[in-house]
Formats: C-alpha cells, structure tokens, sequence
C-alpha cells in the first residue's frame, strides 16, 4: 500500500474513510457549537448569538483548511500533475472534512430557519458539497478539490473581517485595515485564481469525466463564479470605494464653498 504522503491510485484510497472523515466533522463541529454555546457572546453581539456562532465555526473550519491545503500545495506539488487522477490520503481525506462542515452549516442554517436568510450562502454549500461529495465517493479530481480549497485561505480573512466587525472594532484602526486588505488580496491571489483555473482546466479535460459529470460541474463553477464576482465587488465597495466616495464628496463641498 502506497504512504499517505505519496500520489495514490484511486484504487489504493479506501472510499469509507472519507465517510469517517465527513460524518466525524459533522460531529465535532457540532461539539464546537455546544462549547461555543457555554462560553457566550461578546455584548455587541447578543440580540443575534447564531451568527457569532456560525461565523466563528466557519473561522474555524477556514483555518484548519488553509493550513491543510498549503501543507499539500508546498509538500505534495506533484499532486497536481495531473488534477483528475493525482492523489493521496493526506488531500483526499480534506475533501470529507469539507464536506462535513458544509453539511453540518446547512443542518444548522435549517435548524434555525435561516435558509432564505443566507440564500447565497445555502447556494453556495449545494454547489460545493454536492461536487465535493460526488469526488471522494467516486476518487476524482481530489486535486482539483484542493486547489477549489484555496479560496478557504481567503475566506480565513473574509471571516476575521465580520468578527472584527461584530466587536465593533473601529473600521479605522490599523488592524481592521490590514485584516482587509489581506482579505482583497488573498481573494484575487487564491479564490480567484482558483475559480480561473478551476473554469479552464474544466473546459480543456472535458472528455477525461462523464458527461453528466462535466454539466453538473458547468452548473456548480456557474453559481460560484456568480457569487465570487457579487462578493468581491461587495468587499471592494464597502472597505475601499466607499471611502473614496466619501473623500471626493467633502473635495466637492470644499470646493463648493470656495
């Protein structure tokens, strides 16, 4: 049997692992929850303690996978020779645990009728976690997972920047300024990379996947796209344009009076 770090055949990876993997994250970050739970909410945020919840779960879960992708990426570059085949235990088994968290926000989001509320969000797991389950099921384009995972060393930041926010931690600090530029930038260099690269590699290795497969893929990278291009402009809008909106509008005013 082939070590855990090397590239793997398919047929080398047991199937069920993934399973353990998935349905143990569904465990502990439930856990997470209850010991969240008891230790409370910061003040600023009691009228709304789910979200400060969920969002320090997803901080969570960005963390280990950032830390987990990167250990591939710079450890295993071989893994992504060949993105549908390459393989190995130590990336294949980030897929579950993806898939774990996705499936546990998605229970919880119904739990709390907050489905309709965080619709982007509720497309956005459908996406992911039904792509994510079907490759660890079927021991493809783990690679290809793992460079989607990328966008979790983002979405570290993306996440850093509401808690900040939910402390009320003041938008002019150097601190809250740094987290956001960190958050524009790893957004361009990782999530979008990642979703370019994804949407090529896609269309050139069409004929190496089933042709359901490649439609319900066209669909997902569809949706994501969609959303990733909505939430940068969104983040663009309200951390730097805004400020410059407002600079210009105070230019014209003096100028008005002059």
């Amino acid at each position: 049997m082939a070590s855990p770090g090397n590239i793997t055949a398919a047929e080398d990876i047991d199937m069920m692992h993934g399973y353990y993997m998935m349905f143990g994250t569904v465990t502990l970050f439930t856990g997470l929850n209850l010991v969240i739970t008891r230790l409370g909410t910061p003040k600023t945020v009691r009228e709304d303690p789910w979200r400060w919840k969920n969002i320090v779960i997803s901080w969570i879960h960005a963390l280990v996978c950032s830390i987990w992708d990167i250990t591939c990426l710079i450890l295993y570059p071989d893994l992504f020779d060949d993105l549908i085949l390459n393989s190995n235990y130590i990336a294949f088994l980030m897929i579950p645990f993806s898939t774990g968290y996705f499936l546990y926000d998605s229970i919880d989001m119904l739990i709390n009728k907050k489905l309709r509320q965080n619709w982007e969000v509720t497309i956005h797991h459908i996406a992911v976690a039904s792509m994510f389950w079907f490759n660890f099921h079927q021991k493809i384009c783990i690679a290809y997972n793992a460079l989607a995972l990328m966008a979790e060393i983002n979405s570290f930041f993306l996440h850093s920047r509401k808690l900040l926010q939910m402390i009320q931690v003041d938008y002019n600090s150097t601190f809250y300024k740094l987290v956001c530029l960190c958050n524009i930038v790893t957004f361009t260099l990782f999530r979008g990379y990642s979703n370019v690269r994804i949407v090529i590699g896609m269309f050139l290795e069409a004929d190496r996947v089933p042709r359901f497969y490649f439609k319900c893929l066209t669909m997902s990278m569809s949706c994501m796209t969609l959303i990733n291009v909505v939430l940068f402009w969104r983040l663009l809008k309200s951390d730097f344009l805004r400020k410059r909106v407002k600079v210009s509008g105070k230019l014209r005013c003096e100028i008005k009076k002059c």
